[in-house]
């Protein structure tokens, strides 16, 4: 379905069919205008042109209502494309208008670089030596890539901190946008389109205008009206109904709908596109992929979300992305994310090891929970998620941990038990005197037993030798009894996922100024860091929301993905690794306040002396 409202429609014309009615030569001046109108009026004929890339005819709609709208919204499936039609619009934008100045943001510093690359890959592509002429000086820092295009810039950055409000722009390009903070979008990014771009000269024509009109050479109704350039450009992938993007997805389809404008002003006007893959073309549609996918039902709500660009409750899962959402620290409110850990707080770890060296592999997860004696609560603060990495980067993360967290107690699946003998081996445990030991747990126990086991575990735990790590075997019984926790703690918020440090500018700050060793953690700076732990807090709720509970013949019941996702095994596959180890760390969370509440037993040894 194609709409567009009766307010934003005019007179369109037709410059193709005025320049086949021109006759004779051009001045030089004239010629040029001419072909920048026609080159403007035809999109798809001007991208092929400057990079070689012929469009498909619904990628040119998509950038003819960028070019054109001010709030522009494309909610796209799996294979829509958009980030490369962001980038060609990026190109198009700044050929056009002259100085326009884009800001590229996203979540991460990384999916603005994304964009970024995109460009990057276009201009260097063959037959783009008209359009390597546009482009100036481009220069890369740590948190800023920059590229000077026709006087104007195109400018990728990360949304953390202060440091953004130093930036000016018109035109913003926010990646994945359902990622992104409420409040940063609110009090960070909308300010950037409140002052035009032209400012300067507005003053200083409006000046000349009063004096003309006290002059009275001039009426108040011949003043110049000044056209809104400003824009912004929302990309993502459709979300749950209950988060912002839904949100402002619907006041912008209400915008578009209401008869008159909103602001007659300016006259604001919106471009929404919501795309499933069954409207794009099909060589850009990977049938396997889409079977496969398929294979788990169309009206699952992942499948629904990720490829045909529908908005989902989120409540159908067994562990319900609502509730998660609710039990989701207010971004600004503490606890946030942390990459050093609390002096004053104490923490507890679930880890799920995975030896592979594959990239397709599962993840070597970690999960580390701030445990509030008060309320009984843990809240995630830190997560750990690398497949195919080496056991040696492993360590050296745990040791991490360990170094900079108050850690009490280590949740670890037993299959995987000899990762904590090869760390007390490592020189790096060694030379620090970290020596972790394991005391006996039995989850399984019930009762009487369970009252002896708790007891048994109470008097071998010792947080001062080390001895704070139990090994959990993952029998049917465990399996069920772990997840039916981890949906109470849920339900009755008694689990936290902690709220993001890069969208609370004095919590980046405090973070920032952390001493950590880059060279123990996968990233390459303390930014990289701060960002993929607000990034991971957000996946281990969507592999929760993923997981599936189902019953064999036997009455067993399994929790697992759906069997379309665990079939596939690309590098980039959906996995539940960061689930299992929030499972396991809440679990332990669990089990230490049951050991607590046991009285310690002293040891008291026969010391025979003679009369």
């Amino acid at each position: 379905m194609w709409y567009a409202p009766e307010k934003y429609k005019k007179e369109i014309i037709d410059y193709n069919q005025e320049l086949l009615s021109m006759k004779g030569e051009l001045e030089d001046k004239e010629a040029k205008i001419t072909l920048a109108k026609f080159l403007r009026s035809n999109l798809s004929f001007t991208v092929e042109l400057l990079t070689g890339i012929k469009l498909a005819p619904f990628q040119e709609i998509l950038l003819k209502g960028m070019m054109n709208r001010n709030f522009s919204m494309l909610v796209l499936g799996r294979g829509g494309g958009k980030t490369f039609i962001s980038a060609v619009y990026c190109i198009l934008q700044c050929i056009f208008e002259p100085g326009t100045k884009i800001l590229v943001a996203g979540p991460t510093f990384r999916t603005a670089r994304f964009i970024f690359n995109n460009i990057e890959k276009i201009c260097e592509g063959k037959g783009t030596e008209l359009l390597n002429q546009a482009f100036g000086i481009k220069t890369k820092r740590n948190d800023a890539f920059e590229w000077k295009i026709n006087d104007g810039t195109i400018t990728a950055i990360p949304l953390s901190g202060e440091k953004i409000r130093g930036y000016r722009a018109n035109i913003l390009v926010l990646d994945e946008f359902l990622l992104l903070p409420e409040e940063t979008i609110k009090t960070v990014l909308m300010p950037f389109l409140v002052a035009p771009q032209n400012m300067a000269e507005r003053m200083k024509i409006r000046e000349i205008e009063d004096k003309l009109i006290r002059d009275g050479k001039m009426d108040e109704s011949e003043k110049m009206v000044f056209e809104n350039n400003t824009k912004m450009i929302a990309l993502s992938s459709a979300s749950y109904t209950f988060e912002n993007l839904y949100k402002t997805y619907q006041d912008w389809v209400n915008q578009i709908y209401s008869e008159k404008f909103s602001d007659d002003t300016n006259k604001t006007s919106y471009f929404v596109a919501q795309m499933s893959y069954e409207a794009l073309p099909e060589h850009m549609v990977d049938e396997t992929i889409i079977q496969e996918a398929k294979d788990g039902g169309q009206s699952n709500s992942s499948f629904q979300r990720e490829y045909c660009a529908q908005f989902t409750d989120g409540s159908d899962s067994y562990f319900s992305a609502k509730k998660m959402y609710a039990c989701t620290i207010p971004d600004g409110q503490q606890p946030s994310t942390e990459i050093v850990g609390n002096p004053d707080c104490k923490y507890i770890l679930g880890i799920d090891p995975s030896f592979s060296n594959s990239p397709s592999s599962d993840y070597f997860a970690m999960s580390l929970l701030q445990v509030d004696d008060e309320s009984k609560t843990g809240t995630l603060v830190n997560t750990y998620a690398v497949a195919g990495g080496d056991l040696k980067d492993h360590i050296k993360y745990l040791y991490h941990i360990m170094s900079n967290f108050n850690v009490i107690m280590i949740c670890i699946d037993n299959a995987g038990y000899q990762f904590i003998d090869a760390a007390n081996e490592s020189e790096l445990f060694i030379d620090s005197k970290i020596n972790l030991k394991f005391f006996q747990f039995n989850s399984d126990a019930e009762d009487v037993e369970k009252i002896k086991v708790v007891k048994r575990a109470r008097n071998a735990y010792n947080v001062q030798d080390g001895t704070i790590v139990f090994k959990q075997l993952f029998t049917s019984k465990f399996i069920r009894n772990a997840n039916e926790n981890l949906q109470a703690c849920i339900d009755h918020k008694k689990i936290w996922f902690a709220s993001k440090t890069c969208a609370d500018g004095s919590a980046f700050d405090r973070a920032s100024t952390k001493k950590v060793n880059i060279d123990l953690v996968p990233y390459e700076s303390k930014l990289d860091y701060l960002e993929a732990q607000d990034d991971l807090i957000y996946k281990t709720k969507k592999q929760c929301a993923l997981v599936e509970v189902k019953t064999t013949a036997k009455g067993t019941q399994t929790f697992d993905l759906p069997q379309h996702l665990k079939r596939s095994t690309s590098a980039n596959r959906a996995r539940k690794d960061n689930y299992t180890t929030l499972m396991l760390s809440n679990w332990a969370l669990k089990s230490y306040y049951e050991m607590m509440q046991a009285p310690k037993e002293e040891n008291n040894t026969f010391v025979p002396i003679i009369i």
